[in-house]
């Protein structure tokens, strides 16, 4: 932060950033890590930024084209009153990020940035914009045969937003070339307590539909989701397909997480929360059916996935709150190809007390009960956060049914300002790590993990 302030200071614009670095020991398999520099620079209308990444090895579970150091984040850029400009790597997203999306999540190991350029305009009184971008996708450190273009046009008026897109793409197959395309229309309205949202998207031989419904009165608010998808898996990995399911928090609520099926799904989401007084309650639910014409023996829709949530949390005194959470989840592990189903139920007492002014206590205690899969399972975590910066934690996974197996974590951080430096040790279950409902496989481990970030 000083040196963001010295530049503004003297009239050199801003400059700021952060370095991030995760580095794991594995027990038997030598040290792996993951570090970024991130550099942003802005003066008037001017802007300019860099993201370079070293990748010694790479983490487990992560891309193994990711070796070595590279510049994978660069770009030059000008944004005047009614248009703008860009030339380098950018990310971008067209609608709800169905028909485009580039992005990055580090905990995922996901980037498909795009490197090329873009351009935006829009009328001095916002009733009008559009985007006009093009460029190759991100492949390891530099850039792949795919080339992506695409075009947004945006309308307002007052309460409603209408926005229309198209995009073209040569992918990459052999030795030659695949043309694929997509298209979207999107319309939105927000007002009064209410939002909603309706978008289509097409491409070669699939479509999409997305619903979204929102309102909120007083203490009470409200969200309901459906989609269906078909054929939408996009080879180049240039679409956004998060999982309808909730994104669980719990160790053991997130054990076995669904996962989108971009063949063929039809689904529904819905939340609802009220606070009353010192009580905040919060109900969700998701059904998911697979679509016949994603399944080769039925011609009727199947489960896929089901569950129901409810957590309760209750504001004792100023010092101590408790949250108890129940989830009913089964799911069908051949997306209703065959009967079979995984079902678990999930128990977790949750409950947080401020021991004095300086030092916070927060336990857990999970179980998951269930007949298929590993059995029955138990959790329990202890964490102290103090207002100095630091923290210390141990939690413990215990799998009680079939493999009778402890997956363990002890450790602590230190956080001043925008720095901050966590380590730990500890066994790691080999399964899916999902962050926004997107998920990434990860191998089973055991050894320390070192992670650092400063940020200004």
């Amino acid at each position: 932060m000083p040196l963001g302030v010295w530049a503004q200071d003297l009239g050199w614009g801003r400059l700021s950033g952060g370095v991030e670095s995760n580095s794991i020991w594995y027990v038997g398999g030598g040290i792996r890590s993951n570090n970024y520099v991130k550099l942003d620079y802005v003066r008037g209308r001017f802007g300019a930024g860099i993201q370079a990444e070293y990748y010694p090895s790479p983490l487990l579970g992560y891309d193994s084209n990711l070796k070595g150091l590279g510049l994978p984040g660069k770009y030059l850029s000008w944004t005047d009153t009614c248009w703008s400009i860009t030339a380098g790597d950018f990310y971008d997203q067209f609608g709800t990020g169905v028909a485009l999306r580039s992005w990055e999540d580090r905990a995922l190991g996901w980037n498909n940035s795009l490197g090329g350029g873009r351009a935006t305009f829009r009328t001095p009184n916002d009733l009008f914009s559009m985007r006009l971008l093009g460029g190759w996708r991100r492949k390891g450190l530099w850039y792949g045969a795919d080339w992506l273009t695409g075009t947004e046009l945006a309308f307002h008026f007052g309460d409603w937003d209408l926005q229309g897109s198209a995009v073209y793409k040569r992918r990459a197959v052999g030795d030659g070339m695949q043309t694929e395309y997509a298209w979207s229309a999107l319309a939105a309205y927000a007002g009064h307590g209410f939002n909603a949202l309706a978008e289509w998207v097409g491409v070669r031989g699939g479509n999409a539909q997305t619903l979204e419904l929102g309102y909120a009165y007083g203490r009470f608010s409200s969200s309901l989701k459906v989609r269906r998808l078909q054929n939408m898996l996009d080879p180049m990995g240039m679409n956004y397909l998060p999982s309808l399911s909730q994104e669980q928090h719990y160790m053991l609520a997130s054990l076995n997480p669904y996962t989108t099926f971009a063949a063929g799904e039809l689904g529904g989401s819905l939340d609802l929360f009220y606070r009353l007084k010192t009580w905040i309650f919060h109900l969700s639910g998701t059904y998911i059916w697979t679509l016949p014409q994603a399944l080769e023996n039925h011609t009727v829709l199947r489960m896929g996935y089901r569950e129901v949530n409810l957590d309760v949390e209750k504001r004792w005194t100023r010092r101590f709150k408790t949250t108890a959470f129940v989830s009913i989840q089964e799911y069908s592990p051949s997306h209703g190809e065959r009967n079979g189903t995984d079902i678990q139920n999930v128990f977790v007492l949750d409950a947080s007390v401020k021991v004095s002014r300086e030092v916070t206590l927060r336990g857990q205690f999970q179980y998951l009960y269930s007949q298929e899969l590993t059995r029955d399972w138990m959790a329990a975590s202890l964490e102290m956060v103090t207002v100095s910066g630091w923290a210390v934690h141990v939690q413990d996974m215990y799998n009680h049914g079939d493999t009778k197996e402890h997956y363990y974590n002890v450790g602590g951080s230190w956080t001043r300002g925008g720095f901050k430096v966590d380590l730990s040790y500890g066994h790691q279950r080999a399964g899916l790590v999902c962050s926004g409902g997107v998920c990434r496989w990860q191998p089973e481990y055991t050894g320390g993990i070192l992670r650092l970030s400063y940020n200004f």
